[in-house]
């Protein structure tokens, strides 16, 4: 054997190892956190320099993956044989009913790393996401490539790789199930393709088997898995009686067969499925329970009603403002016509990769059709392998260098391989179409299944990029049309770059020229064949590295150091309350249970804290705390058996929790007319007489979360509807400006349209002023904010209405020559948060400061 052969045989091996390395390599971009300053990187890491995690999900799986390596158990204990968190939605907490294949891998990972040397689990979980991520170009790639060509199974592992729903979720320091999501169908069709297409039975049930066992991985990973099972199912039941009773490739009958089992055995695709079934369905069933899988069915049934369950509860439904939950668009111009060609996060056809991906995955499609057509006296042979006779190859050129045409050799297929080639192509266009279609439909319930639809576009683009390929070398043989395709490829290469039209224009000439220039066909044809392949993969990949060097983690030591010091200041019963979000951050670094968590985010809790945190009332703020913190959800729960009515209930708290215990039952009692004994009732928990310790964290991201929180926690229960109040913290400030001994500074805090809202800022020898200013270009409007707030230091200079008519306030805090201004909406003006971490607490008594780090300020309800 040769070294050619040898390299022939290796170069599968090498072509995926290029694509892993290309893949993590992007996504190990993240680990320089590019989109921080470098002055300020030192803030975004912990104490070893390793940025902190970029979002809060992964705190969640980085605790469980803790306590499994520490206790043995993914919980904090067991309840009724089941793993139950303590730290979650406290109290009571919850059921720990989470896919546990993210914390089996990464504690493996964790055990093999350190064999070999002390590395923090934090470490091991930062880069697990990227790694197990990046393998999806294994399956990516074999998947197209036994359809097409070493170019399609290459165009579709980075496609696969890099969509940017995908790729967003998976990089360095993202630490969630996400990883999975991709990989794992991607291997369960894989293996199920391969069995369908199985020469022997044999073969057929090794790939059928390697199938269910990818389907269990899937099942201990994610619960989505129950919608690939039926999607394959589906697939094969189409295929069948597609190529049965439409196609009709298979045209034997059953009678022909001297048995059923015999006709069961050569029907492939229902054999492999059947594998699939019983072997994927046993294994699923031991280890989750069978009654799981009829759970999930019942879960996906109810995932299709998702947009109708955000709208309907009677308290506020969290998942509206969940970004992943919201309808994507199909295609967004927000960019402008370039825009639609890269890759977004802003619509469906900006999720798969951009316009020109999603064009091909659609041009895949195509491209097996009409392969389905495909006869058997018209298909151009490949081109040979042995050398032309030294006097042809002599003559190929004449004497001024043109090109003869040369015209391409035919084989006539057998019966044999047409049937085969017709039956791999209806396959592939059987299995992609529902794929598609299933994922197109998901996709309208939520963003978040953006990424699984990219998935078949990428491999039909894959197809298309291969057969694409195989027709220009097979094809066009004229230098200047192989030029044409080099401008237009090379143009399309660089345009993700950024570049301006004219270079854009210049490459695609250069690449054109080169083309054109060189005489040797077959070393033409390969330049052209892999310009195509980097025309469709850049915009991809110039995407992917956008994502990766923008990344900011999702905390800084302002937070972690606050959680640092709860850990060791408090008691081990204490309760954090803050906005859902950092909810598992605070579990996992404070080790303290929470109120509510990015995984109970969805309860009347939110329309409690956001009522906390929105209201004027300072003594109803801390009892709504202290109730939370003790009782949990049992005071409303408790009242709604009275009441019978949710918005009853919160009206009688919101007029009670504000006030002492004999009060509030005075009140509930004369006004709401319950009796003595459902009063106490009530009072046991919406006062308790032993409140538990509680501390709530103001933190600066929640100014740019207030609309959410303010929207929820002002909820009508008669409207069913909020009313959004925003803060506009200082986006850009302007340097000091003298002007008749008065420094003038400027502040842009928002943007609307054209339209910039900021401050202007006036500092003189003995007097600190401010207004809001609208305007665009250079013509600006002065407006009178309808209360001016101005800080200096410790010391508060204004308080005061200046317009009552206006609908916006404004806040200036000044530091050392220096000022930070917040514009607000009025209902905010007086708000707890405001005051709390705004105002440092100023005029109030219901909460006690007890410690504070840059951008966040801890306090006790007293």
């Amino acid at each position: 054997m040769n070294f050619k052969d040898n390299l022939s045989k290796l170069k599968p091996v090498i072509i995926i190892l290029l694509l892993f390395s290309v893949v993590f390599v992007l996504r190990a971009e993240a680990y320089n956190i590019s989109g921080v300053p470098d002055e300020s990187k030192d803030f975004y890491k912990d104490d070893t320099g390793l940025p902190y995690f970029s979002e809060m999900d992964s705190y969640y799986n980085y605790r469980l993956t803790e306590n499994f390596i520490e206790n043995g158990i993914i919980g904090d204990t067991t309840k009724n044989g089941e793993a139950w968190d303590l730290h979650s939605y406290y109290p009571p907490g919850r059921e720990v009913a989470y896919p546990p294949l993210i914390i089996y891998l990464t504690a493996a990972f964790y055990y093999l790393a350190n064999i070999f040397a002390t590395v923090p689990l934090t470490v091991v979980a930062f880069w697990t996401g990227s790694l197990i991520a990046s393998l999806c170009v294994i399956p990516a790639y074999f998947l197209v490539r036994k359809i097409s060509n070493d170019y399609g199974g290459i165009a579709a592992g980075i496609l696969v790789a890099t969509a940017p729903t995908y790729f967003s979720h998976t990089f360095a320091g993202f630490f969630d199930t996400d990883m999975f999501t991709i990989l794992l169908p991607l291997l369960v069709i894989w293996f199920l393709v391969e069995s369908i297409l199985a020469p022997n039975l044999k073969k057929q049930v090794i790939f059928g088997v390697l199938s269910a066992l990818s389907l269990l991985l899937f099942s201990l990973a994610w619960v989505g898995y129950i919608f690939y099972l039926v999607l394959v199912v589906i697939f094969v039941i189409a295929y069948f009686l597609i190529s049965r009773y439409i196609i009709k490739i298979n045209q034997k009958a059953i009678s022909e067969y001297p048995d059923k089992l015999k006709w069961f055995l050569d029907q492939k695709e229902l054999v492999s499925l059947a594998t699939l079934l019983i072997v994927g369905v046993f294994m699923v069933g031991i280890f989750n329970g069978f009654s799981s899988i009829i759970n999930s069915l019942l879960e996906l049934a109810g995932a299709t009603q998702i947009q109708t369950l955000v709208q309907s509860t009677a308290y506020p439904n969290i998942y509206v403002s969940v970004s992943e939950l919201q309808v994507p668009s199909f295609i967004t111009l927000a960019g402008g016509a370039g825009g639609v060609l890269l890759p977004n996060q802003a619509s469906m056809v900006g999720g798969v990769g951009g316009l020109l991906v999603f064009l091909c995955g659609i041009g895949g499609l195509v491209t097996l059709i009409l392969k389905m057509r495909m006869n058997s006296s018209s298909r151009s042979a490949k081109k040979s392998k042995k050398k032309l006779p030294k006097s042809k190859r002599k003559n190929r050129y004449s004497e001024n260098k043109e090109e003869v045409p040369v015209k391409k050799d035919t084989v006539a297929l057998s019966p044999q391989q047409v049937l085969k080639i017709k039956r791999e192509s209806l396959l592939y266009l059987v299995l992609l179409s529902i794929w598609v279609l299933m994922t197109a439909y998901a996709s309208t319930k939520g963003f978040r299944f953006v990424a699984e639809f990219s998935v078949p576009i990428a491999l039909s683009a894959g197809i298309f990029v291969g057969y694409a390929v195989e027709y220009i070398r097979d094809n066009l043989t004229s230098s200047s049309t192989l030029a044409l395709v080099a401008f237009i490829a090379g143009a399309l290469i660089a345009f993700p770059l950024g570049l301006n039209a004219i270079i854009i224009l210049v490459i695609g000439l250069i690449l054109g020229g080169v083309v054109y220039l060189v005489k040797k066909p077959n070393l033409r044809a390969t330049i052209v064949m892999i310009l195509v392949l980097l025309a469709v993969i850049s915009a991809p990949i110039a995407g992917a590295y956008v994502i990766a060097s923008s990344v900011v983690p999702g905390t800084d030591d302002g937070m972690f150091n606050s959680m640092e010091w709860i850990n060791n200041n408090t008691s081990e019963n204490t309760v954090i309350t803050s906005w859902w979000d950092f909810g598992h951050l605070f579990a996992a670094v404070a080790e303290r249970p929470v109120t509510f968590d990015g995984g109970s985010q969805n309860s009347p809790r939110a329309y409690w804290v956001g009522k906390a945190m929105l209201t004027s009332n300072e003594t109803l703020s801390a009892g709504i705390f202290k109730m939370l913190a003790t009782s949990g959800d049992d005071a409303y729960l408790t009242l709604d058996n009275y009441t019978n009515d949710s918005g009853k209930s919160a009206e009688i708290l919101t007029q009670t929790l504000g006030v002492d215990r004999e009060s509030a039952l005075e009140i509930m009692t004369t006004e709401y007319n319950l009796t003595g004994e459902q009063s106490r009732d009530v009072l046991q928990y919406s006062h308790p007489e032993n409140p538990s310790p509680s501390v709530f964290v103001a933190s600066a991201d929640m100014l740019g979360k207030s609309g959410w929180w303010a929207y929820f926690g002002s909820w009508d229960f008669n409207k069913n509807e909020g009313t959004r109040s925003s803060y506009f913290p200082a986006m850009a400030t302007s340097q000091p400006q003298q002007v008749n001994n008065t420094t003038v500074i400027q502040t842009l805090n928002t943007m609307a349209g054209d339209t910039m809202v900021g401050v202007i800022v006036q500092e003189s020898a003995d007097e600190v002023n401010a207004t809001i200013a609208v305007g665009e270009n250079e013509t600006f409007q002065a407006i009178n904010p309808h209360k001016l707030i101005i800080i200096q230091g410790n010391q508060i200079l204004k308080n005061e209405i200046v317009d009552s008519e206006s609908e916006l306030s404004l806040v200036v805090i000044g530091e050392k020559g220096s000022y930070t201004t917040i514009i607000m909406d009025k209902a905010l003006e007086d708000s707890m948060f405001t005051k709390l971490f705004l105002m440092g607490g100023f005029n109030q008594t219901s909460f006690e400061f007890i410690h504070q780090e840059p951008g966040v300020v801890l306090w006790r309800p007293v």
